[in-house]
């Protein structure tokens, strides 16, 4: 299968992120290159936010999150 054809999707490491966009918006830009439509984006991307217990940030621009500045984010471990 071409790789264009893959359901996947990059996440990096650094915080290569929108930040005109909403957290949300940001989950949901895979899905929206792919023709998902909005409703249907926007409910997988706060599903998926949910899951990794980020649903609160949704709403929030990337630079105002605490993990935009570090602060918030767990202490890399020793």
């Amino acid at each position: 299968m071409p790789p264009f054809d893959r359901d996947v999707n990059t996440v990096f490491q650094d915080y290569a992120l929108f930040p005109h966009m909403s957290v949300a918006e940001n989950v949901a830009y895979g899905p929206r290159v792919r023709g998902v439509g909005t409703a249907e984006r926007r409910s997988r991307a706060v599903e998926m936010l949910e899951l990794v217990r980020l649903g609160q940030l949704a709403d929030r621009r990337p630079t105002s999150s605490p993990a935009a500045s570090g602060s918030g984010s767990p202490s890399p471990a020793r």
